[in-house]
């Protein structure tokens, strides 16, 4: 196994491109590679309300978690959770509004809860349950997440600056108030990370962003995303963007996605990241990576199948741990941007 890399450099967000960058090591001594695994779209969310999202507590998705979590001691999680979920549809419902151009873009497609219907601070039980769990992290994942226009989950992709960081600033006043701590990492609704909402993470504090899932660009050491959320990036490596404030993680391993695949980051020195989506299906949507019992034996064979294969060899770790890290090394090393990519 080749020693792990971390890219540092700029990415411009307009253009979809980032200038050369050098390639450095940010593992623990005497480890080769990392892994990491997350899930998204967590909230209180019961069996009896439209899909269950983490309310059944350990009798639904987040029991198969404690499971995975019980089997495995190294496994740490990270838990993208939305202060005050309104979703109900992921999909367009008011099938005529949706066929009408310029005014789909300006009204909600779908029916929404309630404002505070699934606000974190009104479930103390769920929030309960949450700090209980040994060995996760909680990240944020959206105000809403939801929006106007065809693309419901994808809350900010329009938003100004003032309007995104307002969202930003009241979804974690949820969090404090439902006395939930938080680290200080974003996944985004839909993946999509736009410039207003990048300037507004790095102005409030935020050290990462995870906003790119791509399960099937072929795995190399210079490998770029180029399905969900931002395409450029490394597929493999964890990297500086925004000028160096913010940490992107990537997604590059999910249910559909063969053991070898894998073997193939970790080979390269990478960070396997794993995802999951707490919700397997909803009004017809289907998420290939729900947390169904299918997945979760699934991600016990993997890891069961990569602790034998590469021991002690791999740093089990979480986002937060390592974007901790490269902050720290990239105030280190602040020279190490100008140089060749990784070879």
């Amino acid at each position: 196994m080749h020693g792990a890399r971390i890219i540092e450099g700029d990415y411009n967000l307009a253009e979809e491109a980032h200038r050369p960058v050098q390639a450095v090591s940010c593992l623990p001594p005497g480890k080769q590679a990392a892994l990491c695994f997350s899930i998204d779209d967590i909230h209180p969310g019961k069996s009896t309300d439209a899909y269950e999202a983490g309310g059944d507590l350990g009798d639904g998705a987040l029991g198969q978690l404690e499971w995975l979590l019980a089997r495995h001691p190294k496994l740490r999680v990270t838990l993208f959770v939305t202060a005050d979920w309104r979703e109900i549809s992921p999909r367009p419902t008011r099938k005529l509004l949706a066929s009408i151009p310029y005014v789909r873009d300006r009204v909600y497609l779908a029916k929404r809860l309630p404002k505070g219907t699934m606000r974190l601070d009104r479930h103390p039980g769920f929030v309960r349950y949450l700090k209980s769990l040994d060995r996760a992290e909680i990240g944020l994942h959206g105000l809403y997440h939801c929006q106007k226009g065809p693309r419901i989950p994808v809350e900010f992709q329009t938003g100004s600056y003032a309007e995104t960081r307002v969202a930003l600033e009241r979804m974690m006043g949820v969090f404090r108030q439902a006395g939930l701590d938080l680290v200080r990492g974003l996944c985004p609704p839909g993946w999509n990370a736009p410039p207003a909402l990048m300037a507004a993470l790095a102005d409030l504090g935020i050290k990462f962003i995870a906003s790119a899932r791509d399960g099937i660009t072929p795995v190399s050491p210079g490998a770029k995303t180029c399905n969900s959320g931002m395409r450029g990036v490394s597929l493999v490596y964890p990297e500086m963007v925004h000028g160096g404030a913010l940490v992107h993680l990537p997604a590059n391993s999910q249910a559909n996605c063969p053991i070898d695949r894998a073997r193939a980051i970790l080979d390269c020195g990478g960070l396997l990241s794993i995802k999951a989506h707490i919700v397997k299906t909803a009004f017809g949507h289907t998420s290939c990576d729900g947390l169904d019992d299918t997945y979760i034996h699934y991600l016990d064979v993997l890891l069961t199948k990569l602790d034998e294969l590469y021991g002690d060899a791999v740093w089990w770790t979480s986002m937060s741990e390592i974007a901790d890290h490269l902050h720290a090394r990239h105030k280190l090393l602040p020279d190490l941007c100008t140089a060749s990519g990784p070879s």
